[in-house]
């Protein structure tokens, strides 16, 4: 598990380097810190004045920038170019994810405070690994931007104590670190190669990822049946039957209950009006929100939020708290 040494490789002060390239004389990163090895490299980055401009394009290289969101980021706030198609994402919570495939000609833009952890991630890295456990090579890595994982985010706040101190990295950590990270990526996000196999009686599991990620991609519903039942390559019809014996309801009722847990999260661990609230989950009104709230939830947003509100910054939403398909 290693590769090459180049002073460009996009991590640590050069990450920093690249972010703040194009942008105006007031734009500076507040704190740069990392750990690198040649089989990972982890660098934290906080800009408190945020990337206002597009940035340069990064150099191409063989290896993945997997990002990590420390901090709640507003819809719409962030903005990214892929060899020049543009995507602008919706909220992005805390534990939120993104995926930068380095061969890739890519930019961002994010006017807001930043404070992010990006792993650095060498193809000849997941490589090794997938060669050592016996299965297919990883075709590319893939998640909407924004998508949470609280697997990722939970083995980031592991580090986050330590990040400082790289002396207590040390090579068995790295290597024992190194290899749940990248499992996890490639169990998770992985695009193989070989042909996936049919599950009969409901969806199978890289079905079922790529339906999330399109739910959390179109909070608002703005994704129509057909387009989920082609992008698992299944009928409307097969489509439906097997959501519902994987995740327990159907599609749209999924998608309702969806919004309103990210709500509820908004709604105890923000100051957001519940106007901003329905905005951010994708309701298109304050009735809307509470509507479908008290539908689920059994009471309205306002009075749910003064018994479960809590004096936090910013948004955290716990790993049981995404529904997730049926074992």
């Amino acid at each position: 598990m290693t590769t090459s040494s180049n002073s460009a490789n996009a991590y640590g002060a050069q990450m920093a380097k690249y972010f703040t390239m194009n942008q105006p004389p007031h734009v500076a990163i507040d704190s740069v810190v990392s750990v690198v090895r040649p089989q990972l490299a982890i660098t934290r980055l906080i800009a408190r004045s945020g990337i206002p401009e597009r940035t340069a394009s990064i150099p191409s290289e063989k290896a993945y920038v997997v990002s990590v969101h420390l901090n709640h980021a507003n819809s719409g706030e962030w903005e990214l170019w892929t060899d020049d198609k543009y995507t602008k994402t919706g909220a992005w919570p805390v534990g939120g994810v993104a995926m930068c495939d380095l061969e890739s000609n890519s930019s961002i833009r994010n006017p807001g405070p930043i404070d992010w952890i990006h792993y650095h991630v060498p193809r000849a890295t997941l490589d090794s690994l997938s060669d050592d456990a016996g299965v297919p090579r990883a075709k590319r890595l893939y998640c909407v931007y924004g998508t949470p994982d609280p697997t990722l985010h939970h083995l980031t706040q592991t580090i986050l104590p330590c990040l400082n101190r790289p002396e207590m990295f040390s090579q068995l950590f790295m290597d024992s670190f190194t290899l749940m990270i990248c499992s996890h990526l490639v169990g998770r996000y992985a695009q193989t190669h070989e042909a996936f196999p049919r599950f009969k009686g409901g969806l199978a599991p890289w079905q079922s990822r790529r339906v999330v990620d399109l739910f959390h991609e179109h909070l608002d519903g703005d994704i129509k049946l057909e387009t989920l039942a082609d992008e698992c390559g299944l009928s409307v019809s097969h489509f439906a039957r097997s959501f519902r014996r994987s995740f327990g309801t159907s599609a749209h009722r999924y998608l309702i209950l969806k919004r309103v847990e990210i709500a509820k999260a908004l709604l105890s661990e923000t100051n957001y009006s519940l106007v901003d609230v329905a905005a951010q989950t994708g309701f298109s009104d304050q009735a809307a929100l509470t509507r479908a709230f008290a539908n689920v939830v059994g009471a309205t947003p306002a009075k749910w939020r003064r018994e479960h509100s809590r004096r936090r910054s910013f948004v955290e939403i716990p790993k049981d708290q995404f529904l997730q398909p049926h074992e």
